[in-house]
């Protein structure tokens, strides 16, 4: 997976207990609801190696794992709070 150096089943397996989730395959609306980001966004970023790669589930139809999406969510910079004067 781009951007996240040697992920292993471990890490996979502890993103997923975190959350309460088993792994399984994403489709995209359940891809969108948990990354927030539009289609084509994902796209473009997928193209450019900083998203996950999705799985070729057929000729028409795709999918991403669920621990893929979870990792890329937090490796992703915080953003800071503003500091009201």
């Amino acid at each position: 997976m781009p951007n996240i150096p040697n992920i292993t089943t471990q890490d996979r397996y502890t993103i997923l207990a975190a959350y309460g989730e088993s792994e399984h395959l994403c489709r995209e609306a359940e891809r969108k609801r948990i990354t927030t980001i539009s289609r084509s966004r994902a796209w473009e970023l997928e193209q450019q190696g900083k998203f996950p790669a999705r799985r070729r589930l057929g000729s028409n139809s795709c999918a991403w794992l669920l621990s893929d999406l979870l990792l890329w969510i937090h490796q992703q910079p915080q953003a800071k709070p503003s500091q009201a004067a």
